[in-house]
């Protein structure tokens, strides 16, 4: 039961929802940057999901098909490179797509910061296997820190949330025998360390 538990756990909190969830966060987070104009709403959100979920995860039975994956969590850290390199070229058209437009800089920022953990996601891969979840959860936690930090803004409340959901998703990979502790916190600090540096900038 523990460990069906952890693998539907994982289903939910798939990395590749990240982006998308990062801007559910940053349109309800009180501050400025979720004032946008709404022409540009829908838009921004269908461009998001369509670019770093939706072609991403439709490639999946592709690369199973090809036989390139062996199943769809690529557990093998060498199956995991060109997935990475496909979902990187899609993060970087999302991220240059919403560049164009009139919004804050946040969200530019953020989706900025997503690709820079995919690149090093995927530069990592080449030598050691880390949780792409964990990056992930690592890149929300650090956009709810930033915001805080950032507008001054209470957001406590999605602090601990997401630190809690960061926890129960390391849990899970750790269950499965998907990683090593040692992957799982290289992952969310990968993702942490990237999301605060590039706020920084």
């Amino acid at each position: 039961m523990e460990r069906k538990f952890a693998t539907l756990l994982s289903y939910i909190a798939h990395p590749l929802l990240m982006p998308v969830l990062g801007l559910l966060i940053i349109s309800n987070s009180g501050t400025y940057a979720a004032d946008m104009d709404h022409r540009f709403t829908r838009f921004i959100y269908l461009s998001v999901f369509i670019f770093t979920l939706l072609i991403p995860a439709g490639m999946i039975p592709l690369f199973l098909y090809s036989g390139l994956a062996k199943n769809i969590h690529f557990s093998e850290r060498r199956e995991r490179l060109i997935p990475f390199y496909i979902t990187l070229v899609f993060y970087l058209a999302a991220y240059f797509l919403i560049k164009k437009l009139p919004v804050s800089s946040v969200y530019q920022k953020f989706l900025f910061a997503s690709c820079m953990s995919i690149l090093l996601l995927l530069a990592i891969s080449y030598f050691y296997k880390i949780s792409a979840h964990m990056v992930g959860w690592g890149g929300i936690v650090g956009l709810v820190l930033m915001l805080s930090l950032r507008f001054d803004a209470d957001l406590m409340l999605y602090l601990v949330i997401s630190i809690l959901i960061s926890g129960f998703i390391g849990f899970a990979r750790l269950r499965m025998d998907a990683h090593t502790p040692r992957q799982v916190y290289l992952g969310f600090s990968v993702g942490f360390l990237t999301m605060v540096t590039i706020f920084l900038i």
